[in-house]
Parts: structure tokens; C-alpha cells; sequence
């Protein structure tokens, strides 16, 4: 007695504790935890750092600029190559002088021969003296530190190119987003669905294994009272084994389908979880829209808008750079040639000649077409879906009705043969076999309220409008 309070308690701990979803529930939360879901959250957040962070290009860059350097010689100073010119001026201005003095003390110009001879000495002894090396200026190691500034002033339009290209990605990374949330949706609904079969093919289930197990219990007395043979009785016996298998099997099948939602939820695979919604059979879309809102479309035209930044981008590489710079050293000791600790200017940085641009060209504008290619071909495929999905919307309410028709007759057949085994007109294998027929036509019942609810889901993922699935089902 006491395990069985035990039991009864443990069961009804579970059932308190076991969550009760609705499918927009289930939608909210694979919103949420779905693995696939979060990494689209993570690269569309990546994209607007990268879009935010390309806001700057505008800003002028500064670098520290600071090192140590050692070259191989000192640096000399090549007296040799100006030699000529030193010798020949220096005499020059000794000639000069003697003149200008000359004239100074006698008020005439010094005698022509003189000034030649002292021209040719002060060149004779010039030479003699000139040394025959370059002398060294400086060490051969020396460190150098200071700030450099580089302002961009025109790049051919990449600047704007390249913060619409990031504009552009973080657009796409929304579409894409929206993508995998409407796909993890719809499969979600589907799983959602698929259980509430299950629910009702199990309550049908047990229903038909009491009428089996009922009929096995008057099959019984009826071969103890020697009415029917023994192998009748067996009949109903593994009938009833059947019946019970079908139940067990629909019961595992719920199972492995409620894992599935669990992962498609992004919850843990052993939390509790329990859906008892059953079919609706009142479900019919009467209206309907258009496919607009596509995700897959906005995505490619999302993608088209980048390939069209990529290609204004590649025909700007062609177009100049122009930069303003500015450069302070703060630090130069040692240097070998006194230079000016700061300079500012305007530089031009223009590619010329690059054998691959046109092959670049070529290539961005053929993704953009490539594009369109794309586009075309899925709005091809999303309306042939549409059209496809509205017909069989319209097939499936018709073969709905037809199989509610038949499942009706399939009870009244067997209550009619029931009384008829009751007034030994029909034998127990003949209810055995009534059952099975009336649980045939209420699977196929139900299947074709799972097609049609299929269908449901189906257009509305294709038209974009995944969730309006929820206004049918609970």
C-alpha cells in the first residue's frame, strides 16, 4: 500500500512540475534558447560593431612611430665628389680678394697676370691641403620616436562605399536573423502538430485497446459457456496484444517527438514537458496573401544591395587617394644629418596601372547579376509554392470531409456488428475486425487534419507570416 502512495505521489509531483506549453510558447522560447537562433544574434551583432567602428574612417589616424636603427657604415660625407667645385671657388675668391683689396689702397684694378698667378697658387695649395677621404658624420646606431598623423581628405568614394558595404551586411545579418527564427518556427509548429496527431490518435487508441480488451473479456465467457471454438478466443487475445502494441508504439513516437521540440526549443532534452492539445478539426484558411514577406527573398535582396556596395567599392580602388599627414619626432638622438622635427604636407597615393582591376571589375558586377539570377529564380519558386500550397489547402478541406464521412460509418458498422455477435449472428474476430477497420479510418481521418494543418504552416512560412499559424492552433 505504501510503494503505491509512493508512486501515486511521485506521478503527481511530475505532472505539477511538468510544463504545459502552448505552441506560441514553443515559438517564444526556440526564439530564445534555439542554438542555431543565437549564432545568427551573435553575427548580426558582430556586424553592427564592425558598422559602428566603420562610422570613424572619417577620423584621422594616429600612429607612434618610434625604433632603433643600425646601418652598416657610418654615414660619410663625399668630399671627393665636390672637390673640383671647392678648389676651383676658393681660388676664384682668393683672386677676388687680392683684387678688391688692391683697388681699395691704389684705385686701380690688380694687373691681370697677377691675378692668375694668385688664382693658381691659392688653387695649388688648396688642392694640397683638400683631403683625400670622406670623413665620417655620425654613429652607426641612433633611436628615432615621434607621432604620425595621416587624415584621409579623398578616396574615390570608398569611404561612403565601405560604410553603406557595413550598413548593408548588418541589414542582411537581420534578414538572415529573421530567416533561421521563421525556419526554427515552422519546424517547431510542425513538430507542435505531429504531437497533437499523436494525442489524438493515442486517446483513440486507448479507447479502441478497452473495446479490445472488452471483447477479449466476452470472448472468454463465451468459450467457457462452449459458444465458440478456441481459436476465436484467440483471435480476440491477440487483438487485444496488438492493440496494446499500437498504444506503447504511439506513446514512444510522442516521446521522440517531444525531444525533438525540445531541441528545437533550445531547452534541455531531460526537462519536463508535456503537450495534451489535440487536433482541431475546425481549422480552414479561407483568405490569402502575398508572398512579400519571404525571408529567403529579403535575404537575397539584402545580399544584392552588398554585392552592388562591393562592386562601387572595386571601381573606386581605380579613383585616387589623397591624404593630409602630419609627422612630429620627439625623440632623435644620434642622428646623423640635423633634420626639421616636424613636417606637414598632402599626399597622393594613385594606382596607375593594375592588370587585375578589370578582371576585378568584371567579377563584382557579375554577382550583382548573379543576384538578380538568384532573386528571379526564388520568387519563381516562392510563388509556384504558393500556388501549390493553396490548392491543396483546398484538396485536403475536401478529402477531409470525405474521411469524416467515412469514419462516421466505420462506428455505425461496428456497432451493428457488435449487436449482431450479441445475437450470435457475428463472430468476435468479425468485431475484431470491425475495430480495426473503424481505427484505420479514424488514422486516416486525422492524417488528413495533419496534412491539411501541414499545409497551413507550410503557407505561412512561404508568405513570411510563420506565426500566424498560432490564431489556428492553441
Amino acid at each position: 500500500m505504501n510503494h503505491k502512495i509512493v508512486a501515486f505521489t511521485l506521478l503527481l509531483t511530475t505532472k505539477l512540475f511538468c510544463q504545459q506549453l502552448t505552441l506560441q510558447q514553443c515559438i517564444e522560447k526556440g526564439k530564445q534558447n534555439n542554438v542555431a537562433v543565437k549564432l545568427a544574434e551573435q553575427s548580426l551583432e558582430t556586424r553592427q560593431k564592425i558598422a559602428q567602428s566603420g562610422k570613424n574612417n572619417i577620423l584621422p589616424k594616429v600612429d607612434f612611430l618610434g625604433g632603433y636603427n643600425y646601418i652598416g657604415e657610418p654615414i660619410r660625407v663625399n668630399l671627393q665628389q665636390v672637390k673640383d667645385g671647392i678648389v676651383e671657388g676658393s681660388a676664384s675668391q682668393s683672386a677676388y680678394s687680392a683684387n678688391a683689396a688692391y683697388q681699395q689702397i691704389t684705385g686701380n684694378p690688380l694687373p691681370q697676370q697677377v691675378q692668375n698667378v694668385i688664382y693658381q697658387t691659392s688653387k695649388d695649395i688648396i688642392s694640397a691641403v683638400y683631403p683625400n677621404y670622406n670623413p665620417a658624420i655620425a654613429k652607426q646606431s641612433y633611436f628615432l620616436a615621434g607621432i604620425l598623423v595621416r587624415q584621409p581628405i579623398y578616396l574615390g568614394g570608398k569611404l561612403n562605399a565601405s560604410r553603406e558595404l557595413s550598413k548593408q551586411q548588418v541589414e542582411s545579418g537581420k534578414a538572415n536573423l529573421e530567416s533561421i527564427q521563421n525556419l526554427n518556427s515552422y519546424n517547431i509548429s510542425l513538430n507542435y502538430i505531429q504531437i497533437m496527431y499523436l494525442n489524438s490518435m493515442i486517446k483513440k487508441q486507448e479507447k479502441m485497446a478497452e473495446a479490445l480488451e472488452s471483447n477479449e473479456k466476452y470472448a472468454q465467457n463465451l468459450l467457457k459457456a462452449e459458444i465458440i471454438p478456441p481459436y476465436l478466443k484467440n483471435w480476440s487475445d491477440i487483438a487485444k496484444i496488438q492493440g496494446e502494441t499500437t498504444l506503447k508504439n504511439l506513446r514512444l513516437e510522442k516521446e521522440n517527438t517531444l525531444l525533438t521540440l525540445k531541441d528545437l526549443m533550445g531547452i534541455p532534452l531531460d526537462e519536463p514537458l508535456e503537450i495534451n492539445e489535440e487536433l482541431n478539426e475546425n481549422i480552414e484558411v479561407t483568405s490569402f496573401g502575398s508572398s512579400d514577406k519571404n525571408t529567403d527573398l529579403k535575404l537575397l535582396q539584402s545580399k544584392k544591395k552588398e554585392a552592388q556596395t562591393t562592386n562601387d567599392i572595386t571601381k573606386s580602388l581605380s579613383k585616387p587617394n589623397i591624404f593630409a599627414i602630419g609627422n612630429y619626432q620627439f625623440f632623435r638622438n644620434d642622428l646623423p644629418l640635423i633634420t626639421p622635427p616636424w613636417l606637414v604636407g598632402v599626399e597622393v597615393q594613385w594606382t596607375l596601372f593594375d592588370p587585375e582591376r578589370r578582371s576585378r571589375n568584371q567579377a563584382s558586377e557579375s554577382l550583382v547579376k548573379e543576384a538578380d539570377l538568384l532573386i528571379d529564380q526564388k520568387q519563381k519558386s516562392v510563388d509556384l509554392a504558393v500556388r501549390i500550397s493553396e490548392n491543396k489547402l483546398i484538396s485536403f478541406k475536401e478529402q477531409k470531409e470525405t474521411l469524416d464521412l467515412a469514419r462516421k460509418q466505420a462506428y455505425t458498422t461496428t456497432e451493428m456488428v457488435k449487436k449482431r455477435m450479441e445475437n450470435s449472428l457475428s463472430s468476435v474476430k468479425d468485431v475484431n475486425d470491425a475495430l480495426q477497420l473503424q481505427y484505420e479510418a479514424e488514422k486516416l481521418y486525422y492524417m488528413s487534419l495533419v496534412a491539411y494543418q501541414t499545409v497551413v504552416a507550410t503557407y505561412f512560412y512561404i508568405t513570411g507570416n510563420v506565426e500566424n499559424i498560432t490564431n489556428y492552433i492553441p
